[in-house]
């Protein structure tokens, strides 16, 4: 399987964008602000919350980090007005984080001020290792201004145990995932059960600190591991939510999580640059390319 992986992620880059998109078209929301806001409140007449991202990173020049910055602020404005159960999740390169500390700073302070404004929730991803503490930093900063900011930490980092016993209070918000980017096994762990174990004792310290955790991750072994640890230590269901990314077909689990009163939110992620984004992360995560290729199959054959 790990040959047939790597022979997909190198064909990949050379298929007919057509092609791309029709196999990554249920992981993708849409294009426009519109699409998305319109499979937005699709999920939510299911039953689920929602964390929008725009696909995009480490963005170039300031003049598209601003309209980054922009279309973000806008989309409180519109998920105000149409009323829909979103927030939304941002990564600090996409608005500016190579580009300077204080550039990036002030176009978080205009998201910040933007979810403050109506009183909604705003996410900041964590990308690769050179990114860590200043993302840390820049969450510090924002959640003295407002309160209602989250940040992730990735389990299979070294460091985020120690980061978890740093940040985690009653106020703090945390999404933990496992981590998709490649590290050295200097900074993290490569051993898959280990990654595991470590998310969660990460999941499990974290309510024991009274945070909000967001449980992101398709493993039902982890899914069903830490519900039952929920349920044995009585955690509140406004303690936690279970999140997962749009269209992975986890319907049926999803669904019973909610009927038993847990919140589900769907992470879900548009744009311009779905083909960018389909492709890197296929690279970055080598064990997908088996998953989109039986989804492939899937389609064509009509199952």
């Amino acid at each position: 399987m790990k040959l047939i992986n790597y022979l997909i992620i190198q064909i990949i880059p050379f298929l007919p964008k057509v092609f791309v998109r029709l196999v990554a078209s249920p992981y993708i929301a849409g294009i426009t602000d519109d699409e998305m806001l319109l499979n937005v409140q699709k999920l939510n007449n299911k039953g689920y919350d929602v964390a929008i991202d725009i696909l995009g990173e480490h963005v170039k020049t300031e003049q598209e980090a601003t309209e980054i910055t922009e279309r973000y602020a806008n989309l409180y404005d519109r998920i105000a007005s149409q009323k829909l159960n979103a927030n939304l999740s941002i990564k600090l390169s996409h608005i500016g984080q190579d580009l300077g500390y204080d550039f990036v700073k002030s176009n978080l302070m205009i998201l910040v001020n933007a979810a403050k404004k109506h009183n909604n929730f705003l996410r900041l991803d964590m990308e690769n290792s050179p990114y860590t503490s200043e993302t840390i930093n820049l969450y510090k900063k924002a959640f003295e201004s407002y309160s209602n900011v989250g940040i992730v930490l990735q389990a299979y980092m070294h460091r985020s145990k120690d980061d978890l016993d740093k940040l985690a209070n009653e106020k703090f918000n945390v999404r933990i995932c496992k981590g998709i980017y490649i590290e050295s096994e200097d900074i993290a762990f490569r051993d898959y059960q280990k990654i595991r174990d470590n998310y969660i004792v990460l999941v499990q310290q974290a309510l024991i600190k009274g945070a909000y955790v967001g449980i992101a991750s398709h493993d039902e072994y982890l899914i069903d591991k830490l519900y039952l640890w929920i349920k044995e230590n009585q955690i509140p269901t406004t303690q936690y939510e279970f999140q997962i990314l749009h269209g992975v077909p986890m319907g049926k689990k999803l669904q019973q999580l909610i009927k038993k009163g847990n919140k589900v939110r769907v992470y879900v992620p548009y744009g311009d640059n779905w083909y960018d984004y389909s492709v890197r992360r296929l690279k970055e995560n080598p064990k997908m390319a088996g998953y989109i290729i039986k989804n492939i199959f899937s389609k064509i054959l009509g199952r």
